[in-house]
């Protein structure tokens, strides 16, 4: 049996009808074609006080099937279920629609096979041996808002004859469960991160391209039987990240690895756990970046008794702190940076590059050992102009509240997009506490108050933290580098995020 779990998505319905193909390499999952989850209306996203969360009714979340099983002429599917802002789970009606062919389709009256409420499983019969088709749950509410699952392809069963032939006599070579079923590594990268690397398996019928991996997690240590609720990875990949663990506990993983017909070997279990939750402190803090002196009247970049007179002694910013020991000769830095700030360039790879570089991916502060995402212009991943919502399930760090999660515009998401890309070379990115956050404000500049020169395209308003309100947790602190000015904002605001990683944790 192959647990196919596939998650949805919502889109405006001003949008054409949209669709994501993907591959399934399993007899039990055709050669078809796959598209993510739409939904058929949704509101906007509030109004434009970030402080009032969206009160409009929304499609079901969580549309998405959890197995599927077939035989020669059957398939019998579950599906998780679904969630609605308004409407009771168990008043939401169920379609399953199901074509045949390995091809994306519209879910219609005519390819509607049942409809019901509040079913999460169902058999179909009747359907042709040796066959390939493709399914889709779609889930309305009682306003008629309706969610369509991710396109499910799969491939009957074939008959065989006495001489052990397949659909129509003849010989069928014996077919063998795939081999060298292993893993390479299992390392957890942070205290809720788990990644994961396995050997390339074989197989003697089928390619090695068209295995499934399948990757199961379980809490504990001890052996287990693989279910479709542990399944955390499939594809055909040798590689995982598993995120949202818990800190300091114990995980027991398992692999299985899938053959075009359906055989299947697993892995040895590998027990592994996650290491304590450290808070992050700054024991080398930045200085401000106030490099002038005042007196009653002006600003000075000389701060000599001449230009300061009776303000003289005083002991004022600029002649105090990193800022002025870098100024006097008295500290030299290993980086560039104005005032006190020693910052280098990081390329894409996660090399040091050369200060006057004109293209690089991340900053590394030399003197607090953070390293940070550099934003860019170009619409992709790291667009400085995205927004997000605060979103965290871990109990551990949100405060007792997740926030809000926007229908995965949120931080959360975003997080989980860098790692997997590994981010200038690395996985365990994150948004950056309150201390953090703060110590790259420049106070001696305005409009952004960053170091410009290595920050480009910071945005003049408000960036997260990872950090909750103690005395009301939904909201979480975010500060704003138009000026440096902190809020304590309602989680589902649309503020600006910028990620950092610990250099030397």
């Amino acid at each position: 049996m192959l647990a196919c779990v596939l998650s949805s998505k919502k889109f405006n319905f001003s949008l054409k009808y949209l669709t994501i193909v993907m591959a399934c390499a399993l007899a039990a999952c055709g050669g078809g074609g796959g598209d993510s989850g739409t939904t058929l209306n949704t509101n906007n996203s509030g109004s434009g006080n970030p402080s009032t969360p969206n009160t409009g009714n929304q499609a079901p979340t969580n549309v998405s099937f959890k197995s599927l099983n077939t035989t020669q002429t059957t398939v019998a599917l579950s599906w998780n279920t679904a969630f609605d802002d308004t409407t009771a789970t168990n008043q939401l009606y169920y379609e399953l629609h199901l074509v045949e062919g390995n091809s994306n389709f519209e879910p219609s009256a005519a390819t509607q096979k049942i409809t019901a409420k509040n079913i999460t499983s169902t058999t179909l019969t009747g359907l042709k041996p040796q066959t390939s088709y493709v399914a889709k749950l779609v889930v309305k509410d009682a306003q008629g808002l309706a969610t369509i699952s991710a396109l499910v392809p799969f491939t009957t069963q074939a008959t065989t004859n006495n001489n052990g032939g397949a659909g129509g006599g003849g010989t069928t070579p014996t077919n063998t469960a795939p081999q060298n079923v292993a893993f390479n590594t299992v390392k957890a990268t942070n205290y809720d991160t788990i990644a994961a690397t396995w050997k390339t398996a074989t197989d003697d019928t089928t390619i090695s391209t068209a295995l499934l991996y399948e990757l199961y997690l379980k809490e504990g240590a001890t052996d287990f039987t693989p279910s479709s609720a542990q399944l955390k990875f499939f594809g055909n990949a040798t590689q995982a990240t598993l995120t949202g663990l818990n800190a300091q506990t114990d995980y027991a993983l398992k692999l299985v690895v899938k053959d075009a017909q359906g055989l299947a070997t697993s892995s040895t279990v590998f027990v592994i756990k996650t290491p304590a939750l450290v808070l992050t402190t700054l024991s080398n803090l930045n200085d401000t970046g106030i490099t002038k002196c005042a007196n009653n009247t002006t600003w000075l970049n000389d701060c000599s008794q001449a230009n300061l007179l009776g303000f003289v002694g005083l002991n004022q910013d600029a002649e105090v702190g990193r800022d002025y020991l870098v100024a006097s000769s008295q500290i030299s830095k290993m980086g560039a940076g104005s005032a006190g700030f020693d910052f280098s360039k990081i390329s894409s790879t996660g090399q040091t590059i050369a200060s006057n570089a004109t293209a690089w991916a991340c900053v590394q502060d030399n003197v607090t050992g953070l390293m940070w995402e550099a934003k860019t212009i170009d619409g992709g991943t790291h667009e400085a102009t995205k927004t997000y919502a605060w979103y965290s399930t871990n109990y551990l760090t949100n405060g007792g509240d997740i926030g809000e999660s926007k229908n995965g515009q949120n931080t959360d998401v975003f997080i989980k997009q860098v790692n997997t890309q590994k981010f200038c070379g690395y996985q365990d990115w994150r948004l950056p506490n309150k201390a953090e956050l703060d110590s790259i404000i420049n106070y001696g500049t305005f409009s952004p108050g960053i170091d410009a020169q290595y920050f480009a395209n910071t945005q003049n308003g408000y960036y997260w933290t990872a950090d909750s309100v103690a005395n009301g947790t939904t909201s979480a602190w975010a500060i704003n580098f138009r000026d440096g000015s902190e809020s304590a904002s309602y989680k589902g605001s649309a503020y600006y995020v910028r990620l950092v990683r610990t250099v030397n944790p």
